[in-house]
């Protein structure tokens, strides 16, 4: 390659984007040990402040570092800027994308009730004549204690939070649906999808985000078939996160939509036990039918037109690079308002 007259050979190479696979799962590595490390020197401030700030300060510090290796404009290339108006019903459209989450979940546990979870499937056998003398020595006071922890731990929530205090349950919703979102929006949307999509492409750079994004929710390690209907429904929902992003050139977007997801999930499992909300924290129901069929068709035609938006954007931000195909002359930016379907 000749070398380019216009580039600085002090700062980043625009032609090198940075981070690609490899540096993107350093960088999360680095991040979740210095949020690690953050949390427990905190932990005199409580539980969920020590897990905030801990996130947040471990999170901004790596990347702050690897902002410098970006070249700029930085803020065009992270999604540093406003959400247009006009694109928020579209966002407030793929909401339903957790009902739809929460029902495989419901129907893989009709597929597999009674599989026993990934830490028990690796235990070692029990004798039976032990598990006889376990099973008798067991004394009513036992069996609930043992019902409650079993609904605790299926409520993972409720072991860092008090949904009867107010305060409790304010502070852990602030950490999960705003908090988390924010961090996780800049972090993975925002300073790790660009050089993902810059190197792989919209779709496999959008899918690589949505990876590593997986890789930092919290789900509970159940039997192997919810197990990984859950893995793969989440990196469903992180690939779309990806793809808002696109298509509303913001990080804005994806932050907004996590939000909404997140707040959902949130209060289902706070009030598991407490409030019944079939299809989301009570085992075994299944949602609404109406719900499920309705959920499907507007998280099908919110998916296909912020995809198609997102293409057009990328295009466009190629074409401005310099790195896409020549345009003819008629093309030009697509405004959020203006978002529908790919052309056939």
């Amino acid at each position: 390659m000749f070398p380019n007259p216009d580039h600085d050979d002090d700062g980043p190479d625009p032609n090198e984007p940075y981070p690609g696979i490899g540096a993107s799962l350093v960088l999360l590595v680095m991040a979740m040990v210095a949020s690690v490390f953050t949390a427990v020197a905190l932990l005199g401030l409580g539980e969920i402040a020590a897990q905030g700030i801990g996130r947040a300060i471990g999170f901004a510090a790596v990347a702050s570092m690897a902002i410098q290796r970006i070249p700029p404009p930085h803020a065009q290339r992270l999604g540093l800027r406003r959400l247009e108006p006009e694109a928020i019903p579209l966002i407030l459209c793929l909401v339903p994308a957790v009902f739809l989450m929460s029902e495989l979940d419901n129907y893989a546990y009709d597929w597999a009730p009674d599989e026993p979870s990934l830490l028990e499937a690796l235990a070692p056998p029990v004798a039976e004549d032990d598990a006889a003398v376990d099973a008798s020595a067991m004394s009513d006071e036992d069996d609930d204690a043992e019902s409650e922890e079993n609904l605790i731990e299926d409520a993972p929530v409720r072991q860092w939070i008090d949904p009867s205090d107010p305060w409790s349950f304010l502070q852990g919703l602030i950490l999960v649906a705003a908090l988390v979102p924010l961090i996780d929006g800049f972090f993975f949307f925002g300073v790790l999808q660009q050089g993902l999509v810059r190197r792989l492409g919209l779709f496999q750079g959008a899918f690589f985000a949505g990876l590593f994004w997986m890789l930092m929710r919290d789900y509970p390690i159940t039997g192997a078939t919810r197990f990984m209907v859950g893995t793969v429904s989440l990196l469903a929902m992180g690939w779309l996160l990806g793809i808002v992003r696109v298509a509303t050139g913001t990080i804005l977007g994806p932050i907004l939509l996590s939000s909404g997801w997140a707040a959902i999930g949130f209060i289902s499992g706070a009030y598991t036990g407490v409030i019944e909300w079939p299809g989301m924290n009570v085992e075994g129901t299944h949602l609404p039918f109406l719900l499920v069929v309705g959920s499907v068709g507007i998280v099908a035609w919110a998916t296909w037109t912020v995809a198609g938006e997102a293409v057009r954007q990328h295009e466009a931000a190629q074409v401005a690079e310099g790195t896409g195909p020549p345009e003819d002359g008629r093309r030009t930016r697509t405004n959020v308002h203006e978002l529908r379907p790919p052309d056939d």
